[in-house]
């Protein structure tokens, strides 16, 4: 790769008063510029999520309801820096296309005067019900976390609560107290939220209600086989797949004694026979796993729908990260949907694309469209590297008998790299497959039908030219598909 790295222009620097100024501080024609800029940006994704302006976090309110799904995506509108949250409403027919339909929760007093933080959504009838945590900064930097609840009616018109569905943390916990999933099962209500000790250790709370609007009660800590996984627990979600339970969540400062990861923090899940409601207790839970081995993967929210069918979406970012399309004052992407099941205790995990794969495209000797999927195969026994990327900028995917490595070092900008710049998924004996999905800044890679699955940013000065090199004796089988644009 050629190792001059481009000139980076610097990032502006936010003041605490500038990230949480109110929206009305800000001009349309302010706001218009930065959607001009998402929209113009040589990193804008053809069919990833990402924001219409600003920072895109955590994904919220991800619900099946009337036949489609519905989803909002956390945004600060008015730079690429953690400020003032509010939602933006999506909604889907198939997991794929999607749709912007407007702003959600907006950020107000006395509850979410400095953002609406993450939450959930369940569908009642024709109508959905969010609960959802709203922050409120103290004049000391301390923070008043409350949960609080709305009705969303079928023309989509909002009716929040006026009284907080729970107003603090209990006793002996910290104000880091936030993210619930709201569940209903055998005709009552659940909410788990992620919590922090007074001594700094994370946990997951249990609520529970006999009606969405409460009154909620606490119930206790959820034992899933773990007394402290860090020292704070985010983003808790529970699915129902296939007869299973598994316990998807984001614990932050996991010692890597107890699962290895490479992120700065993971998304790691649980497979479980079954919950005990009544004893808050995961049923014969397997051991901690990563949800996606890859560089940018976080706050993964999942939609239950019936038949013990689910999929889930995850933040393609980080905390505490920067990226390169900060110099454009917008930030963040999120992975394709992904239809979960489970196979002993581990997760596979799909990508919803049929609908968005074009036709076939040469691969030998030709270029390379960043927006497209490449399918390989091959035997254990290979050790082999195939190379996407022209003269200055590369991917590099290496095949051999311990498993798939991405290399992205040598692309003129990623991010985090501190953490390392390769990212593999461990294989067995026997024939494999993958499929790596391009975007114009992101990839994804599910091996053997999702077992495993590898995932990131990456942002290219110059996306012409792009090839795929590989060796002339080549054990490895590749075809390709152009992708469709959703936007």
């Amino acid at each position: 790769m050629n190792e001059k790295r481009i000139r980076r222009i610097p990032m502006k620097t936010w003041t605490t008063k500038q990230r949480y100024a109110t929206y009305d501080t800000y001009s349309k024609k302010e706001l218009d510029r930065l959607q001009k800029l998402q929209r113009d940006s040589k990193w804008h994704l053809a069919y990833h999520l990402q924001p219409k302006s600003g920072l895109m976090n955590d994904p919220n309110g991800f619900t099946y309801i009337n036949g489609e799904w519905r989803l909002a995506y956390q945004n600060f509108p008015f730079g690429p820096v953690h400020g003032l949250k509010s939602w933006e409403n999506l909604v889907s027919n198939d997991l794929q296309n999607w749709r912007y339909i407007g702003s959600g929760l907006q950020p107000h007093a006395p509850y979410s005067m400095q953002g609406v933080y993450s939450g959930s959504g369940l569908a009642q009838g024709e109508r959905q019900f969010l609960m959802y945590t709203g922050n409120v900064r103290t004049e000391d930097g301390g923070r008043i976390s409350t949960q609080l609840g709305a009705w969303v009616e079928p023309d989509g018109e909002l009716h929040e609560l006026s009284q907080p569905l729970i107003s603090g943390q209990p006793n002996g916990y910290t104000a880091h107290f936030r993210d619930p999933q709201i569940l209903e099962r055998d005709g009552r209500y659940y909410a788990i939220l992620g919590a922090q000790r007074e001594d700094k250790r994370g946990t997951i709370l249990v609520y529970s209600a006999e009606r969405p609007e409460g009154p909620w009660q606490l119930d206790g800590p959820l034992d899933f086989g773990f007394d402290s996984l860090g020292y704070m627990i985010e983003c808790p979600n529970l699915a129902f797949v296939d007869g299973s339970v598994v316990l998807i969540f984001c614990p932050q400062g996991l010692d890597q004694s107890v699962c290895a990861y490479d992120n700065i923090y993971p998304n790691m899940y649980i497979v479980a026979d079954d919950i005990d409601w009544a004893s808050r207790k995961l049923v014969n839970p397997g051991p901690l796993h990563n949800l996606d081995v890859g560089f940018d993967c976080y706050a993964a929210q999942v939609v239950n729908e019936p038949n013990d069918h689910a999929h889930l979406i995850s933040w393609m970012g980080l905390p505490d990260t920067t990226y390169a399309s900060d110099e454009e004052d917008w930030q963040g992407c999120y992975s394709l949907a992904r239809e979960l099941h489970v196979i002993g205790k581990r997760l596979k995990q799909l990508p919803m694309m049929d609908s968005l794969i074009g036709a076939q495209m040469p691969v030998a000797n030709a270029t390379i469209d960043l927006v497209s999927v490449l399918h390989f195969e091959w035997q254990i026994g290979v050790d082999e590297t195939l190379v996407v990327g022209n003269s200055k900028e590369q991917l590099r995917l290496k095949f051999n008998d311990t498993g798939v490595t991405v290399d992205r070092s040598g692309v003129a900008s990623s991010n985090a790299d501190d953490f390392g710049k390769t990212r593999s998924v461990p294989l067995v004996a026997g024939k494999h497959s993958a499929d790596l999905y391009l975007d114009r800044s992101c990839f994804e890679l599910y091996v053997d039908d999702g077992a495993g699955v590898l995932s990131g940013r990456y942002f290219p000065e110059d996306a012409t030219n792009w090839t795929l090199k590989q060796a002339a004796d080549t054990q490895v089988a590749v075809t390709g598909h152009k992708t469709k644009s959703i936007f």
